[in-house]
């Protein structure tokens, strides 16, 4: 469970990361709908590349299953990657 956990979050922390450099954290004019802007883009970020990942876990590599020590971690970790994106385009 622990490969997985980090797996998840060094991924979201890493799409985090891929964000805040192309995008600035604090918008020109500081007000609701510039932030709700950015927010709305980084929601659609997460979403986007957590459902990515869980598509192609869901084609079974082969690599992707020996760093995670099986085929049942690697749906695990699928199935995680699902909720993430569900709930994150939810607040998108």
């Amino acid at each position: 469970m622990r490969a997985i956990k980090l797996t998840l979050w060094s991924f979201l922390a890493g799409l985090t990361l891929l964000w805040l450099l192309a995008d600035t954290l604090l918008p020109e004019p500081l007000n609701y709908f510039s932030f709700r802007h950015a927010f709305v883009q980084y929601t659609g970020v997460l979403a986007i590349g957590a459902m990515s990942v869980a598509m192609v876990l869901a084609t079974r590599p082969a690599r992707a299953e020996r760093q995670l020590n099986g085929l049942d971690k690697m749906y695990r970790l699928h199935r995680w990657l699902g909720i993430a994106a569900l709930t994150v385009a939810v607040v998108h």
